[in-house]
């Protein structure tokens, strides 16, 4: 008796002899595509160059708005999901991880080194815009400059990385779905598709924008640790030592890969829980400790008071650059990290409520941010007040790097206080990249039971691969425009995929209600 052979088997993918247990085209298909995109900019910096500006003008001026409504969306949806009638479900069995780790490895991962990087110098950008009338310079002006610099890392930032984290914990600890990928998302809308060509492009779209997304983050945080190595050694600071570093963190982050989740990011989330406290105390115990709390709690104030203003705020009138050219970047960053930060966060979620995950990551680490805005940004704030650092100028001049070392000189123990930003940096980088290479193995891995880790050398491949497309905006060497083009190209497809995923959840679980972990 014949039988009709599968999608896969007739189009020739799914698992093959030579890599076994690995879905070979989503594996080739997403890597080639990131040498598609990779190539022409090591190439061809400077016809790159052009064509990325035109995509950044066309894109934030004719597309900016869906950003906004998306993160809108997101927020909403992430309240339904807490406080709507499946906010106590449990998510599988009893966790996995303990609750400091939890936290840890969710907050560390969700960061990065841009925290580090936006803590510092966003409020500095912003200042420059005049937002909501303002004038540029003023008082009032640095007012709305650090409240939207802490606003771009709040609630709805996280909301958008929460966006798929139930609908995928669903699938993988209460179905027991034996597989970890946004596809699955789908199953319930596409149905068997969702495990064919359909299923796979998915999947693949899900990969190309979060390593398009991820290319920004260790685009941005290697040349800041560049910068602090030059600061200490002397070393002259330029693309080969911004490389150097760049490969010195993929290579980290691919022991950490290579070690598994439980031991490696683990380990470097707890330490760098630490090490961030210590720096944040360092600072704003040896800073303008008073005007620190008192800016900080003004800041949060204003955010606070004027939350659904900003959320809504396309600025259609003034169109200052403020929301084209950085809550559009922002909210697109964080969209093409949403499927993968889901992912995650499905997966160390194991044994938790709907509720607890959901205003974890929105609440925890909404606060963990704000800390960060509130002791790094109005530490440089008084900086530029006093007279002491025009730092509002530096950034328009340097690499955002040169200008936190620059800002560093005005802390005692200067030194000490450079290598351990640089090292937070690192490790940032390298637990979010773990992350990253975890999602990604683990959407390239045909079977995968809640037990299990992806191939040891798939987590390494994807960990070098990580590092191409950052190589390729270093060697373009574009201003900040280049950076927020990767991600904003990046997040596009994304915001679809994830609406899929959405919908096929809330149907799902609309139709036959909420199944019982098996």
């Amino acid at each position: 008796m014949s039988t009709i052979p599968s999608t896969e088997a007739r189009l020739g993918f799914g698992a093959s002899s030579l890599l076994p247990n690995i879905d070979t085209f989503k594996f080739f298909g997403a890597f080639i595509l990131v040498l598609l995109g990779t190539l022409p900019m090591l190439l061809y910096p400077d016809s790159s160059k052009t064509l990325i500006f035109s995509l950044f003008q066309f894109i934030t001026q004719e597309l900016g708005w869906l950003y906004i409504m998306a993160g809108i969306g997101a927020f909403l949806w992430c309240l339904w999901l807490a406080f709507g009638p499946h906010g106590n479900k449990v998510l599988g069995s009893t966790p996995e991880y303990s609750d400091y780790s939890w936290v840890a490895m969710l907050v560390c991962a969700g960061v990065g080194s841009g925290i580090m990087y936006g803590s510092m110098l966003d409020w500095a950008h912003l200042s420059n815009l005049g937002i909501n009338g303002t004038e540029v310079g003023s008082a009032q002006a640095k007012e709305w400059a650090s409240a939207y610099a802490m606003f771009h890392w709040g609630p709805i930032a996280w909301a958008m990385y929460a966006t798929l984290a139930i609908p995928i914990a669903y699938s993988f600890h209460v179905k027991k779905t034996p597989v970890l990928n946004i596809s699955q998302c789908c199953h319930f809308l596409l149905g068997d598709r969702v495990n064919g060509a359909t299923g796979k492009v998915i999947d693949i779209l899900f990969m190309i924008g979060l390593i398009g997304g991820a290319a920004t983050s260790l685009s941005l945080g290697a040349p800041v640790i560049a910068a602090g190595i030059s600061a200490l050694t002397g070393v002259p600071n330029g693309l080969q030592l911004e490389v150097l570093v760049l490969f010195l963190v993929t290579a980290v982050f691919g022991m950490s890969a290579f070690f598994g989740i439980k031991r490696g990011l683990r380990a470097m989330s707890d330490i760098n829980v630490v090490l961030s406290v210590a720096l944040l105390a360092f600072v704003l115990l040896t800073g303008p400790t008073v005007f620190t709390m008192e800016m900080g709690v003004s800041t949060l104030g204003r955010v606070l008071s004027n939350f659904v203003a900003m959320a809504t705020n396309m600025d259609p009138i003034e169109n200052c650059g403020l929301i084209s050219n950085w809550t559009v970047f922002y909210w697109a960053w964080w969209a093409s990290f949403a499927p993968f930060m889901s992912i995650f966060i499905a997966k160390i979620s194991r044994g938790r409520t709907v509720k607890a995950t959901i205003l974890v990551t929105l609440v925890a680490a909404s606060s963990g941010c704000a800390a960060f805005y509130i002791i790094f940004g109005n530490f440089g704030l008084q900086l530029q007040l006093s007279g002491q650092l025009d730092v509002a100028t530096l950034v328009t001049q340097f690499k955002g790097g040169e200008v936190i070392v620059r800002m560093a000189e005005y802390l005692p123990l200067t030194p000490l206080f450079i290598g351990t930003f640089s090292l937070v940096c690192g490790i940032f980088l390298a637990t979010t990249y773990d992350a990253v290479s975890y999602a990604l193995s683990a959407t390239t891995t045909a079977h995968l039971t809640p037990d299990q880790e992806p191939a040891r050398w798939n987590r390494l491949f994807w960990a070098f691969v990580l590092s191409l497309l950052p190589l390729g905006i270093m060697v373009v060497n574009g201003p900040l425009e280049v950076l927020q083009t990767a991600t904003i190209v990046s997040g596009l497809p994304i915001m679809g995929v994830v609406t899929l995923g959405i919908v096929s959840f809330v149907k799902e679980v609309k139709a036959t209600g909420w199944a019982q972990s098996r």
